[in-house]
């Protein structure tokens, strides 16, 4: 296992509260990319955050207002390409690379416990920053060794649409939890970093 690097980022960001979160999402119209009212995101997201439990997605650790926990959209009703053009960084809109039309061929890795469900909650969000300069291969054990799961691509994506700060230079974070489901071919997806001086 490669060395643990320290963690040198001062970004220690809290998402917003759980109602906060969905009206983020229907303000970027992911509810229509996802085939979902406004109602039935507000809905989930009031009911998630006066239960004040988890889905079934992350650590199982508390949600609600403690500003752990993340709200999702399922990857198969909102997926990358879609959630890309939403993210802003200096004003541009993000995208995905013209060397990765397969984007949205990337698929949850066994294990992974993604819901069957339109929406979910992930608690315990983490950018690994202590797994600095560590391969997908070399994360993954560390990762289910401490009983935690990776990141879907989605899931990163929405986690810098509702807390853009946690996108920091020199601090990326991979969403090793999606890889490529092609004949022959074993290409984990990408980690967000930031672009640019």
């Amino acid at each position: 296992m490669p060395e643990t690097v320290p963690v040198t980022s001062t970004v220690r960001p809290e998402l917003p509260a759980l109602p906060v979160q969905a009206e983020r999402l229907i303000e970027l119209g992911v509810h229509q990319l996802a085939g979902l009212t406004e109602a039935e995101l507000r809905s989930f997201a009031e009911a998630a955050e006066a239960a004040g439990t988890a889905g079934t997605a992350g650590t199982g650790e508390s949600s609600g207002g403690d500003g752990s926990t993340l709200l999702a959209v399922h990857p198969g009703r909102a997926p990358a390409s879609a959630l890309a053009p939403l993210l802003r960084r200096d004003g541009k809109p993000g995208f995905v690379v013209t060397d990765m039309p397969d984007a949205d061929l990337f698929a949850p890795i066994d294990g992974t416990g993604l819901p069957d469900a339109p929406l979910y909650l992930l608690t315990g969000l983490d950018r690994g920053d202590r797994m600095a300069n560590w391969s997908p291969n070399e994360a993954l054990p560390a990762l289910e060794a401490q009983a935690r799961t990776p990141l879907l691509l989605t899931e990163g994506i929405h986690w810098v649409l509702q807390q853009p700060a946690v996108l920091e230079r020199n601090h990326c974070f991979m969403t090793i939890g999606s890889r490529l489901r092609a004949a022959s071919s074993g290409r984990w997806s990408s980690c967000a970093c930031p672009a640019g001086p």
